[in-house]
């Protein structure tokens, strides 16, 4: 059964960093004991548009710096160096990933030899992208315990509106 574009970059995404980083991400935060949860917030704007720089794009967003890394030999590459950025929104610290594969939905939008991979369809790709990724995080409970997932649309909402929501 094939899949779209969208759902494979979920399982890249799921596969590729969140089974290999999650389950040590709670004891690599020890340079921020103030951290509001523990949990990776997993941002993902509807549009596929990710910020080179989270706190560029928000002003209420402060970055403060990454987590000990985690270090995997992986693909080929001995000592591969995961790091999660930590944020303080509205004075709130946490840990904020936004998957970086899903930028090359923009790329084929992008790409002359894509003439009709348009920005609604990339949007669909985004949104095809979430619901993979939670089908497979509700196979795995433990992982997914360890994250949440925020989808908003940034065309109205920033991200710092969106992340607290789940801040409680």
């Amino acid at each position: 059964m094939p899949c779209s574009i969208g759902e494979g970059l979920a399982y890249s995404y799921y596969t590729g960093f969140l089974k290999p980083v999650l389950p040590s991400l709670a004891s690599r935060l020890s340079k921020y004991p103030l951290v509001f949860s523990k949990k990776l917030f997993i941002l993902i704007p509807t549009s596929g548009n990710l910020p080179s720089r989270l706190q560029d794009a928000d002003s209420d967003i402060v970055h403060l710096g990454q987590t000990d890394a985690l270090m995997l030999d992986r693909g080929g590459i001995a000592g591969r160096s995961y790091a999660n950025n930590v944020y303080s929104v509205k004075k709130t610290q946490l840990v904020v990933d936004m998957p970086a594969n899903l930028l090359t939905l923009r790329d084929i939008e992008m790409d002359a030899d894509f003439p009709d991979f348009t920005e609604g369809e990339a949007k669909t790709e985004v949104l095809k992208f979430v619901a993979q990724l939670e089908k497979i995080l509700l196979k795995n409970v433990e992982l997914a315990s360890m994250c949440v997932i925020v989808t908003y649309d940034d065309s109205t909402t920033k991200p710092s509106a969106a992340l607290q929501k789940f801040m409680g």
